[in-house]
């Protein structure tokens, strides 16, 4: 008997040419992750600038912002008590292949990270539920006035501040040429 181009199934009991047979598809890899969609962070340029807003009796804020690239906007926000400033946080808004995060280092502590959830016209919403009591949650919205209104959520009261554009210091500051 000629086995060329047949195959023997339960030791030559049944017999069937190699073309009738099904090919398979093949499997699908299943140990990479998909990617995360792209967000488009530009939706974010509401919050481009330099802002000013009081924070309680005899201290104010300031917060400037980058405008939006591709992957990353960052600012720094300042805290006056007075005229002194009594503290300071870098913030970085970044897309990265868990999604997009909001880090906050607030003078010299370890930063704090926490995941978009939401983002909608002048809108967007952080969380970080894992490791925050407060805040838990970080919210910007730019009111129909102009302010650019940050929230914070948490365990204990929410704290909000009405910001108002400013002219971004240093502006005005001539250069020697």
């Amino acid at each position: 008997m000629r086995i060329a181009g047949w195959i023997l199934v339960a030791g030559g009991m049944c017999a069937a040419p190699l073309a009738a047979q099904t090919p398979q598809p093949p499997t699908q890899d299943t140990t990479k992750p998909k990617p995360p969609p792209r967000i488009d962070i530009s939706k974010l340029k509401f919050m481009s600038g330099c802002w000013e807003g009081t924070t309680g009796k005899d201290q104010r804020a300031e917060e400037i912002w980058t405008m939006p690239a591709e992957n990353l906007l960052t600012s720094t926000t300042r805290y006056f008590e007075k005229e002194r400033a009594s503290g300071y946080d870098f913030n970085r808004i970044e897309v990265t292949d868990s999604g997009v995060v909001l880090g906050i280092t607030a003078k010299g502590k370890p930063e704090d990270t926490y995941l978009m959830k939401t983002l909608v016209d002048e809108y967007v919403v952080f969380e970080n539920f894992a490791k925050k009591d407060f805040p838990q949650r970080i919210m910007y919205r730019l009111a129909s006035d102009g302010a650019l209104i940050p929230r914070l959520e948490g365990d204990g009261p929410s704290f909000e501040v009405r910001f108002r554009r400013i002219k971004c210091p240093g502006a005005d500051i001539k250069l020697r040429p």
